[in-house]
């Protein structure tokens, strides 16, 4: 993706953390020769080499992933700017937002016990409390796995942008942060917060 200097995400241990946090993603491939897209859960193995996650197998794009190059995008809060809230008077409205793209190899689990346990632990990172897992039998389990196709991508790339009104003036930046706040909408809210962390790291130099 096109990322301009100021908006450049170079540490990856921000954007792994990002990745667990907004880790509904989108995995994007070609199927018959035209570009095709699924949302879905992906998880990172512990070494963060990797992301594993499953599709319905009435899903035709499962049938295009194996042994193919995907780009999976990973989308954060994002907010639109009015230059209303700019010190500066010549301004136009933009967009702010914080997203990362992983590039990689996918690959289908064949392995019925790998698929097992990748769909126990999906249950296990979102509902860590939750009884589901003890109550559900194996042969419930035998049957969804006939339904779904497992994936694990080995990660060859990572890049990300966290466009936050860097490369305008901290008077501005304020202005932005407020105006964000005053709206009330929940993504405009966590922008400003982000952008709250970014003003008071400036600060501090």
């Amino acid at each position: 993706m096109y990322i301009p200097e100021e908006f450049h995400m170079r540490n990856k241990d921000v954007m792994i953390q990002f990745i667990r946090k907004n880790s509904f993603g989108i995995l994007f491939s070609q199927v018959k020769g035209r570009p095709f897209a699924t949302h879905l859960p992906l998880l990172l193995d512990p070494d963060r080499k990797k992301l594993f996650g499953h599709l319905a197998k009435a899903n035709p794009h499962w049938r295009e992933l194996d042994n193919t190059e995907v780009l999976i995008v990973f989308q954060g809060p994002h907010a639109y700017i009015s230059p209303s809230w700019y010190v500066e008077k010549q301004a136009v409205p933009t967009w702010n937002y914080v997203a990362v793209h992983v590039f990689g190899n996918c690959q289908i689990v064949r392995d019925e016990k790998k698929l097992h346990c990748l769909l126990r632990e999906m249950v296990r990172f979102y509902e860590p409390d939750s009884p589901l897992l003890e109550r559900l039998d194996e042969e419930f389990y035998v049957k969804l796995e006939k339904t779904v196709v497992g994936i694990e991508i080995e990660i060859t790339a990572v890049e990300g942008k966290a466009k936050l009104s860097q490369n305008k003036s901290p008077e501005t930046v304020r202005g932005v942060i407020e105006g964000l706040n005053n709206s009330k909408d929940y993504q405009a809210c966590e922008v400003a917060n982000l952008m709250q962390v970014l003003l008071d790291t400036m600060d501090k130099k």
